[in-house]
């Protein structure tokens, strides 16, 4: 379908219909831009700005902006290829003196662009610290939380000091309950994926994904963002005139300030107790969340899992031996959990499953009591697929040069095993054809650090996952690498 010249606005070409997946009608087009752009410029934006547009669509904010007189300069991004490459072709004019720009990047996204990349594995063509201010408008509310966070932290390397992002949101109150919803409301939520978020449709759940506000606001201060202004939309309830979606504008923290309370990282709680049998951190802190029961390994390894992007877990069959809060199931296409003499018992040892059942395996503290522990690995590996992943806790391994093993259970957790930096030699894993690495990371409560090993009979997912976390958080350290 051609574009379309509009005689009530000098000529100005508009999108054509086929890429306007909002639905505007010709002459509902340009009022709904400029009504966009004076949502942002009455939110401070400048018009004298360096912008980025996050999410930018067939242009709407670009066409608001220019009819307002923007005279700054304006850089609008999309996983959308066919309307970025509409908009470079078409969008600016001799007027316009090169001040707007448009860029495709092909970014993973189950809904819009499933076969993108991972957006940790793309090189941002925009230097830091080179805008003003980003928008973000209808984005966030088709992302889960990971993703979230990764575009609050690189996206955020773009601003200047002091920069701001105006963006939207579906935000919940923190007592929010599927059951007492309001009847009118527009997206009407259907199921919890998480303790903090909700999507409207199970079948795409990235259609309408809403967030509690408490939960948000954790995660702005994370990553060095504060609400500087917030407006609710009328989404939740009846809609009438107000503004649809939630509104927030972000500013960059100031980079000196009083260090924010420590809280968990998998439930957001802030007050914290002894471990089992009253042990403390290695560091003398209090170790266990009393909200959600967390302690230094399992916040750990949630500080890593975090790193790896949707794409790389949603697709896998998930294997839990015991119950252990680090990994949520959400992040995985199914997520079956082992409880020993209790639900779903499997014994590790003969496990009841075909070959290549699962994509990816957790263990945590479990093989250090099984007697025939070897005999358990090579079962762990019988049901990982090809391209299957497995986690490993060891308890203190990085701290022993070599395993031991005991006759009789030793210490109040009756281990039987006490496992040293030698467990890819012990386990056989080059026989396997098997990579691994071993991670140290920091836990964000107590500042103890642990180590988790990862398996993958895929040695090149090996450098994947390396590559993902040293450039997510350069506080881990990759204490060991071993390839067959």
């Amino acid at each position: 379908m051609s574009a379309v010249l509009n005689a009530d606005t000098n000529d100005v070409l508009l999108p054509p219909a086929n890429l306007r997946f909002m639905a505007e009608s010709e002459a509902d087009f340009l009022p709904i831009c400029d009504h966009l752009c004076g949502n942002i410029l009455t939110r401070k934006a400048s018009l004298t700005a360096d912008l980025l547009d996050v999410g930018c669509g067939y242009g709407r904010l670009a066409y608001g902006l220019r009819r307002a007189g923007f005279k700054g300069r304006y850089q609008g991004f999309d996983i959308l290829s066919r309307q970025i490459d509409w908009l470079n072709a078409n969008f600016a004019g001799p007027q316009d003196a090169g001040r707007y720009r448009f860029a495709f990047l092909n970014v993973h996204n189950a809904r819009y662009n499933p076969g993108g990349l991972p957006f940790e594995d793309l090189s941002l063509p925009f230097p830091e610290a080179s805008f003003d201010c980003a928008t973000a408008f209808s984005v966030f509310t088709h992302m889960y939380e990971d993703d979230i966070r990764q575009y609050l932290r690189r996206v955020g390397a773009l601003l200047r000091e002091d920069g701001k992002w105006i963006c939207t949101f579906f935000s919940l109150p923190d007592d929010f309950s599927l059951a007492s919803q309001h009847p009118n409301v527009r997206y009407h939520l259907t199921e919890q994926i998480s303790e903090h978020a909700f999507i409207h449709n199970p079948a795409e759940p990235l259609h309408v994904i809403a967030y509690h506000i408490g939960f948000l606001h954790r995660l702005f201060a994370e990553e060095g963002w504060e609400v500087e202004d917030f407006q609710r939309g009328s989404w939740l309830r009846d809609p009438g005139k107000d503004e649809f979606q939630d509104w927030f504008v972000l500013r960059r923290r100031k980079a000196v300030q009083e260090p924010a309370p420590p809280s968990c990282n998998i439930c957001g709680g802030g007050d914290f107790g002894p471990g089992p049998a009253g042990r403390l951190a290695s560091t003398g802190a209090p170790p266990c969340c009393r909200q959600c029961g967390a302690l230094e390994r399992q916040r750990v390894v949630r500080r890593m899992f975090q790193a790896l992007p949707v794409g790389f877990l949603d697709w896998r069959r998930s294997l839990q031996f015991s119950p252990d809060q680090a990994h949520s199931p959400a992040w995985f296409r199914s997520h079956e959990v082992s409880v020993y003499e209790g639900e779903g018992s499997l014994d590790i040892q003969a496990i009841d499953r075909p070959d290549a059942s699962y994509d990816y395996i957790t263990v945590s503290h479990v093989l250090e009591c099984i007697p025939r522990d070897l005999a358990a690995f090579d079962e762990l590996h019988r049901i990982l697929s090809p391209r299957g992943l497995l986690h490993i806790g060891f308890g203190g391994a990085h701290t022993r040069a070599v395993t031991e093993d005991f006759a009789v259970p030793v210490d109040r957790y009756a281990n039987l095993h006490r496992y040293g930096r030698d467990v890819y030699q012990r386990f056989g894993c080059a026989a396997k054809g098997m990579g691994m690495l071993a991670v140290q990371g920091t836990d964000p409560v107590t500042g103890a650090i642990d180590v988790a090993h990862l398996f993958a009979k895929d040695p090149a997912d090996i450098a994947r996952v390396r590559a993902w976390l040293l450039a997510w958080d350069p506080t881990l350290v990759i204490v060991d690498e071993t390839l067959p």
